[in-house]
């Protein structure tokens, strides 16, 4: 059980000095915003996010007209194994969206509120084109280092590859989805919103190579306008 609902489960986001409209995709009443990922296994690249997207949404929510009630990690986690074990009984498991309305359904029989949001991290292939990356609604510019160079190819077998005016191929990045309920459990919207790049571009191994290789950035999360603006992104803003 959530102990209530008490002070050990739930608090409250304060709310900001701020007169941006509160975004459609919330509906009216208070939002109950769950742990980011409480529902599927982060990946290794995203785990250092969680706690930088999880701030990052309630600063979000902060800032609407009303504050967000969020659930702590230990007690969503528990409710959400005790949800888990009844879904399990009652259809086998493996649907994700009846485990969602079946939590939500719960968290509503303790507390009111106009919608709940369960937001989780994914990695997305982000285009690259030129200079910029593009995934998810969102752009980026990139850094194409060393010296451009003419190539044979401009894009094959998923490689990145350099001309005169920058870079062709993918990277991987990081996104936010989020599915957000009725407290009957009504799904009323779902968006996903580009965050950060996980990789960038570094010179060829070998000076001659027209192949440029790509590297995991350090602390890309690290970045609180950039989720800004994903998270603004993902809620269809």
């Amino acid at each position: 059980m959530l102990l209530g609902l008490g002070a050990a489960a739930l608090w409250l986001a304060a709310p900001a000095d701020s007169a941006e409209p509160r975004s459609a995709a919330l509906g009216p009443g208070r939002v109950v915003v769950v742990p980011v990922n409480l529902a599927v296994r982060a990946a290794a690249e995203l785990e250092p996010g969680l706690d930088p997207v999880f701030r990052a949404l309630v600063a979000y929510f902060a800032s609407q007209q009303k504050p967000a009630v969020v659930i702590t990690r230990s007690d969503a986690g528990v409710l959400w194994n005790e949800v888990m074990a009844d879904e399990k009984r009652a259809s086998g498991g493996g649907d994700l969206y009846a485990a969602y309305r079946r939590f939500t359904r719960r968290v509503a029989e303790q507390a009111q509120f106009g919608s709940i949001v369960f937001p989780t991290l994914v990695t997305h292939a982000a285009r690259l084109d030129w200079r910029t990356a593009h995934w998810d609604g969102i752009h980026r510019p990139i850094e194409v280092p060393g010296k451009f160079r003419e190539s044979i190819e401009r894009f094959g077998d998923g490689k990145i590859w350099v001309d005169r005016h920058g870079a062709q191929g993918e990277l991987a990045a990081a996104s936010l989805h989020v599915a957000v309920f009725s407290p009957t459990g009504e799904l009323i919207h779902e968006g996903t919103g580009g965050l950060v790049l996980l990789q960038e571009l570094a010179p060829p191994a070998k000076r001659d190579d027209i192949e440029l290789i790509t590297v995991m950035r350090k602390n890309p999360f690290e970045a609180p306008d950039q989720l800004r603006e994903g998270i603004a992104v993902a809620f269809g803003e």
